[in-house]
């Protein structure tokens, strides 16, 4: 039974919010390979680091439907590197249509003005024209999803992303002044609903608790341009970086670890990273990890 179809049954036997992920609900701790691409093109080098993958038929059945997640939390423009570059996300859809997937949805719960983000990161133009739905987060569609963490338990999510059958991952990296850095694991804060501000006690662990409890499919990280400070927001292109990079793998927690050496730290630094090894989501030696560099 496909999660979609599953989320119906629930809903029609039950009034009660709350709603188990029909498929595994803790993140692979299999290694796996993490691809990470350089080159000028964020396009090509996101469609060249699904294909080291083994290309998008290994993720996307024909007639899924997938959601795919960037981050589009604030009013900025691609410049600023605080949300998605929307040619990553681009590459994203066409992979999945071209595929077999019967349906892309795009979707973020934003800080900012959810028009506004949409328009002004470029995804929302993109998107519709690459063949998506755009979709924005509304809060009659929460429901409790169980991530059976340490410091999330029960926490209304937003049910788009519960009842499609692929969800892909798809955050920018960059600075954060809470958590130090925002990448794949954080990226899920965007599919939350309620008082998410609580999740910033013990911080760390938060994060870690959604890149375990909430099952993603595939994690593509953008590192074109990174916000080096004064994230998560930025605003000034003096923070930006050129990287030109694109990571992605099936495991989270490994892309994040290959994603925080991109930046130019330690893993060892971070609380979640730090969290997520207590979880045994895979490893946080870049030296064994199964790491295939590409420049292009």
């Amino acid at each position: 039974m496909k999660r979609r179809d599953f989320f119906k049954k629930t809903a029609a036997i039950s009034s009660a919010l709350y709603l188990p992920h029909l498929l595994n609900t803790t993140q692979s701790t299999t290694g796996g390979l993490v691809v990470k691409v350089e080159g000028e093109s964020p396009y090509e080098i996101t469609k060249r680091a699904v294909k080291e993958l083994g290309g998008m038929e290994q993720f996307i059945s024909k007639q899924d439907i997938v959601m795919v997640k960037p981050n589009i939390a604030w009013n900025r423009t691609i410049e600023q590197a605080a949300t998605t570059n929307p040619e990553v996300v681009k590459a994203v859809i066409e992979m999945a249509l071209n595929a077999g997937a019967k349906k892309v949805i795009v979707m973020d719960n934003t800080c900012h003005q959810a028009e506004d983000t949409y328009r002004r990161s470029g995804i929302a133009e993109v998107a519709k024209k690459a063949g998506a739905e755009v979709r924005f987060a509304d809060e009659n569609r929460l429901v409790v999803h169980d991530f059976k963490g340490q410091n999330v338990q029960k926490w209304l999510t937003f049910k788009d992303f519960l009842e499609v059958d692929k969800f892909i991952n798809v955050p920018i990296l960059k600075h954060h002044g809470s958590s130090g850095l925002t990448i794949g694991m954080k990226n899920l804060y965007g599919i939350l609903g309620g008082r998410r501000g609580k999740l910033h006690r013990n911080m760390g662990m938060s994060i870690a608790d959604l890149g375990k409890g909430f099952k993603t499919d595939l994690t593509i990280i953008d590192a074109y341009r990174v916000l080096k400070r004064n994230g998560p927001i930025g605003g000034r292109i003096s923070d930006v970086e050129l990287k030109k990079t694109v990571i992605a793998s099936t495991n989270i927690f490994e892309a994040d670890v290959v994603a925080v050496h991109v930046f130019g730290t330690n893993p060892e630094q971070y609380d979640f990273i730090q969290a997520a090894v207590e979880k045994k989501m895979g490893q946080i030696d870049i030296s064994k990890i199964n790491l295939k560099s590409v420049k292009t």
